[in-house]
């Protein structure tokens, strides 16, 4: 039988199942009603050994999250959140398992729809005794000339670094921080974006390197470093 799980009842499953996987969405369901949080609302439903993690956001958004095995009880799953989907004006449908999204089952009742891979960053719990590689920086209000000179591809869903700049480093957010990797000519040949709702865990939200600048291990580099905050 399908089982609605309530806030705390979600975080003890995840916990149980595994506090590191379930880092980010844990992060948020204990954070779920901070102003600074897309997400509203989080819940989950439990069928057996499979789990759905619901996101309700702001801008009229739902998310559904499928971790599933048992295509049978997609019928239970779907019954369940059939009439909260109608209400939303945007749905992500999302899963580890590209599998799902072919399954006859899944089609019949969501729909056949076009599906992409979308990157997942890790979550820092960031560390005072750590090091900084000597290109990277904090960007301030003192870089919106190197900021304004950077140019990058406007992507869908994605940040862009003049939008950081006018939204964050200009209005001296500390829930963000933008650290850029500038060269030696004074150039920003990529950033990274990270966030935090309690101070505690740090998200990254989104790393971007210059075309020209790829393949010299520079997003690698991102890994080597534990912010000094």
């Amino acid at each position: 039988m399908i089982k609605k799980l309530t806030k705390n009842e979600l975080s003890d499953l995840l916990i149980s199942r595994d506090t590191t996987k379930y880092l980010y969405e844990l992060n948020v369901l204990h954070n779920t009603g901070n102003p600074n949080l897309a997400v509203t609302e989080m819940y989950g439903y439990s069928i057996g050994n499979d789990i759905v993690i619901v996101n309700v956001y702001c801008f009229d958004g739902y998310s559904v999250y499928f971790e599933v095995s048992d295509f049978n009880n997609l019928q239970y799953i779907h019954d369940e959140i059939e009439n909260d989907m109608k209400k939303y004006k945007e749905i992500l449908l999302i899963s580890d398992s590209e599998q799902l999204f072919q399954s006859p089952v899944f089609i019949r009742l969501f729909g056949k729809h076009d599906f992409i891979e979308s990157e997942m960053y890790g979550m820092l719990h960031f560390e005072n005794n750590g090091k900084i590689d000597e290109h990277v920086r904090i960007l301030t209000t003192e870089d919106k000339e190197l900021i304004c000179s950077f140019t990058e591809p406007k992507i869908k869903y994605h940040e862009n670094l003049r939008n950081a700049y006018e939204t964050y480093i200009k209005n001296f957010d500390k829930n963000y921080a933008v650290y850029g990797y500038i060269d030696n000519q004074k150039e920003i040949l990529g950033y990274l974006i990270s966030n935090t709702y309690d101070r505690k865990y740090w998200d990254i939200a989104y790393i971007y390197v210059a075309e020209k600048a790829r393949g010299n291990g520079i997003a690698k580099n991102w890994q080597n470093f534990m912010l000094l905050m």
